[in-house]
């Protein structure tokens, strides 16, 4: 095995191993959610979506904090990425503050223009409104697992998440159906559960990033400097903006879907559990590719930079063929294991077939912006995914009103987007050089 494949499976292998345990966590999670009946998945599905939103604002702050320190790193540089922490501490506060406000403000009225059912927007607002005011907590969680991931840490990540997501899933039911003496809060006792996880995932990264030395003594946290908040929000800027519509986009999406009622709604929801499977294997291998060639450029071996993301995308390509073939072959038999409802059966099936026939270019996309982001240079990428990721709804919309197509062609156009993005990002990736002036250990910055 040659250097270049070690290094990035050593990051990404136990990344996705976390994340699979964020997976199982989630079908615990919708299994018992399912239990209130299919308008609350449909709410607690259309919450999601609105999280998602909120999630990619949060990476402003969180990717070029990641980028910097594994730069600062392969500059020979810890001081400056303790440094770059601190700083994207603040600004994390700062914008997790706004977001929290800005969403107690407008979520229950976005969710209302959805197009859900009164009591599918009633329990979407119960449990979503409970996440907002998490978001601080929530914030800081992400920023600390980017720091982990910086430094080539995903191992510490799955123990802290697993640790967290167990805890989490245990007190689903005591929260929301009353065991054990507790009170029943039903739907909004979900959101409880997940709170009290962020929390107590954010005590144990704190904890592990400070006995690490990957972040200052607490006490400097009250320093507070600017040196390095621009490069972090140039960098975060362009791919939270690109995350944004695409996450805005699904609430768009949702408002076609619901046209057909709210089965195909969860569905959909069941269906985005199962593909998780492929999505977050995704995610471990753009963490692996960011920081490998993060610090790369930060050692000035731009060419090497280039090849770790071409490695990353043989890598990925290998890995998602078995989801696809699954997706495929059987993707009743997985929606059945969660609900036995014959039309969201039928629905959530459907967008597995659609989405597993082109899975592989899902991992392009995320392996290549990993690499932008390990270059430092992330306008690019925002420059492909944002048109081809609006585009979604106008052709939905389009092929379901004019073309007298059913709920599938939110499917299709779902995947056939993916494809027209992985390979338009990897056909970009190699014409674009890293950002100048990245560095935290810069002269004269």
């Amino acid at each position: 095995m040659n250097k270049t494949r070690r290094e990035i499976l050593q990051i990404a292998l136990p990344a996705v191993a976390g994340f699979i345990s964020l997976i199982l966590y989630q079908f615990i999670d919708i299994f018992w959610i399912a239990k209130l009946g299919t308008e609350a998945v449909a709410g607690a599905s259309s919450s999601d979506y609105w999280m998602w939103a909120l999630e990619a604002l949060m990476e402003t702050t969180t990717i070029g904090c990641a980028t910097l320190i594994a730069q600062s790193i392969g500059a020979g540089d810890p001081q400056g990425a303790r440094d770059t922490a601190r700083e994207a501490v603040h600004l994390s506060i700062l914008f997790s503050i706004v977001f929290t406000i800005f969403g107690l403000a407008v979520g229950e009225h976005l969710m209302r223009w959805m197009g859900l059912s009164p009591a599918a927007l009633e329990a979407g607002w119960a449990y979503l409104s409970v996440l907002i005011l998490s978001l601080p907590v929530l914030h800081l969680v992400i920023l600390g697992n980017q720091i982990f991931n910086a430094h080539g840490d995903t191992k510490t990540v799955v123990i802290i998440m697993g640790i967290a997501l167990s805890i989490n899933a245990c007190l689903d039911p005591i929260l929301m159906f009353g065991w054990w003496g507790f009170p029943a809060y039903g739907i909004r006792g979900a959101a409880y559960a997940t709170a009290i996880g962020w929390l107590l995932g954010l005590i144990l990264r704190i904890i592990y990033l400070r006995k690490r030395g990957y972040i200052p003594p607490l006490r400097e946290f009250l320093r507070v400097s600017g040196k390095f908040i621009g490069r972090i929000l140039r960098v975060g800027t362009p791919t939270a903006a690109s995350h944004l519509i695409w996450t805005s986009v699904f609430p768009l999406l949702t408002t076609l879907t619901t046209m057909f009622g709210m089965a195909p709604l969860a569905g959909m929801t069941i269906g985005h559990r199962f593909e998780s499977l492929a999505y977050f294997t995704c995610i471990g291998f753009s963490i692996a590719t960011a920081t490998v060639v993060g610090r790369r450029v930060g050692a000035g071996d731009f060419e090497g930079a280039k090849a770790a993301a071409y490695e990353a995308r043989r890598l990925i390509s290998y890995f998602l063929v078995p989801t696809s073939i699954l997706f495929l072959s059987a993707p009743e038999f997985l929606i059945r294991l969660v609900t036995v409802d014959p039309v969201v059966v039928q629905t959530g099936a459907a967008y597995l077939r659609a989405v597993g026939l082109l899975h592989i270019f899902l991992g392009w996309e995320m392996v290549f912006e990993g690499g932008f982001n390990g270059l430092g240079n992330t306008r690019p990428y925002m420059m492909v995914s944002i048109p081809l990721t609006l585009g979604r709804y106008p052709a939905a919309w389009a092929l379901i009103h004019w073309g007298g197509w059913g709920v599938e062609a939110v499917y299709w156009c779902i995947a056939i987007s993916t494809l027209l993005k992985g390979t338009a990002m990897a056909w970009l990736f190699r014409r674009t050089d890293p950002e100048p002036l990245t560095l935290a250990s810069q002269p004269g910055t």
